[in-house]
């Protein structure tokens, strides 16, 4: 079985500014496109998974129970988009924890891949920080970059593909796969 691990802020919601966070539902903006690239992967048969670090449970910025709104919330939205959230994995632990369930190590896509039984290897982590990408290659997925930037060519870990959107994203993930269901019909 195949999976998206999907990053959460900057990626399906508007990432808050350095140093906050979204910690309440009327603080959530839909990315443009990012609910119906969700949609997409799952009729491509891909299991969706979001995949987040949430620093501000660990400082005290963002109550659990505001969080669990939260993502309550996203997935009844992106259900009435078409799409399916087959589990959502945080990271509540500050950096200086040093848990193994936070982006860059990749505890949660392991943990994800045990409990929803998938092959790694067919599998995309898509997220918009150097983290993303380093989680991703460790748990031996393919990956994806959501960027307006060249920044990240200098990275020691390189994304497969990079695109400015998820929307965008999902058309290069999901562009062989269409030339080969174009060939079968």
């Amino acid at each position: 079985m195949s999976a998206i691990f999907l990053d959460r802020d900057g990626v399906i919601i508007r990432k808050a500014p350095d140093g906050e966070y979204v910690a309440d539902w009327s603080e959530v903006e839909f990315l443009q496109g990012s609910t119906e690239a969700i949609a997409e992967f799952c009729r491509f048969g891909y299991k969706v998974i979001i995949v987040t670090n949430q620093r501000g449970v660990a400082v005290g910025k963002i109550e659990l129970s505001k969080l669990d709104e939260i993502h309550t919330r996203m997935i009844d939205v992106i259900a009435s988009c078409g799409g399916n959230v087959s589990g959502i994995y945080i990271c509540p632990h500050d950096i200086s924890e040093d848990c193994a369930c936070r982006k860059p190590k990749a505890g949660m896509l392991l943990q994800a891949a045990a409990e929803h039984g998938l092959d790694l290897s067919e599998c995309w982590m898509v997220g918009d920080a150097e983290t993303d990408v380093a989680a991703g290659k460790s748990a031996g997925c393919k990956t994806a970059l959501i960027t307006r930037s060249e920044g990240f060519q200098h990275w020691h870990h390189q994304p497969n593909v990079w695109a400015q959107s998820l929307a965008l994203a999902a058309k290069r993930i999901l562009k062989p796969e269409r030339a080969v269901n174009q060939t079968l019909h």
